[in-house]
């Protein structure tokens, strides 16, 4: 599910605990080579279910650049030798571009379905760390390169707030889950050309289990005009790990 405005042009991160106790944010984060999960979709949409499934990447990224002129994403992502890297495609075939380590899950970038481009932070963050607690808070602001198979190359802004809120119950057509994590965040991107893209997020995460609730707020500006705003509330209907 793709893609608050910062007033500095650099980097911005401020993460704060709150003292409460700590869990391993991974047991409700599971993240493995052919994870899938599968959502319910709006009335409108063709394909049948949402899909949302991880692949792990050997390559570091890099056969992605395969279809883009005068670029092989060699030396573009920063990734810790230990770590595990993963792309994960949420139900518009898009896909964040992840890592995980000891430190956590780092978030490296998004490649978009509507074009094939590819986004890469300038630098990475950890997304999640992997000692989390209820109320920590992230703030976020990263510039990033796009890159177009043409070759051309276009500059942006990406930010996000995010706040893991409190514990929940959910009811879904996969079953009752006790206790979920609220997450809630937003996010932004100056996509350039004039057109910015925002998400306004509330997502449920499951122990054992990941996201089994979802509600995602998209709204697209061109030159100062709103032209989409879309809600989407994908519901579970069944999982597979591995």
């Amino acid at each position: 599910m793709k893609a608050v405005i910062s007033i500095f042009a650099g980097v911005l991160i401020f993460k704060i605990g709150y003292g409460q106790s700590t869990f391993l944010f991974s047991d409700y984060y599971p993240i493995a080579d052919q994870n899938e999960w599968r959502y319910t979709a709006p009335e409108d949409w063709k394909d049948g279910d949402y899909i949302s499934k991880i692949e792990e990447k050997a390559d570091r990224f890099a056969v992605l650049f395969d279809k883009i002129e005068r670029e092989d994403g060699s030396d573009l992502f920063s990734i810790p030798k230990t770590a595990k890297i993963y792309r994960h495609y949420d139900a518009t075939k898009a896909s964040k571009l992840l890592s995980v380590s000891e430190s956590g899950i780092s978030y490296h970038g998004e490649t978009f379905a509507s074009d094939g481009s590819i986004a890469v932070f300038e630098k990475p963050f950890i997304w999640f760390a992997k000692d989390e607690e209820i109320g920590s808070d992230l703030e976020i602001t990263r510039r990033y390169t796009r890159y177009l198979k043409d070759g051309t190359q276009l500059k942006g802004t990406f930010e996000m707030t995010q706040k893991i809120v409190k514990k929940e119950d959910v009811e879904v057509p996969a079953g009752k889950f006790k206790n979920c994590l609220r997450v809630e965040f937003d996010t932004y991107w100056d996509l350039s050309d004039g057109i910015e893209a925002k998400s306004i997020n509330v997502y449920h995460y499951a122990k054992n289990v990941g996201v089994v609730k979802a509600s995602a707020r998209f709204i697209i500006i061109k030159n100062g005009i709103e032209i989409i705003n879309r809600l989407v509330e994908p519901d579970l209907k069944s999982y597979q790990l591995y």
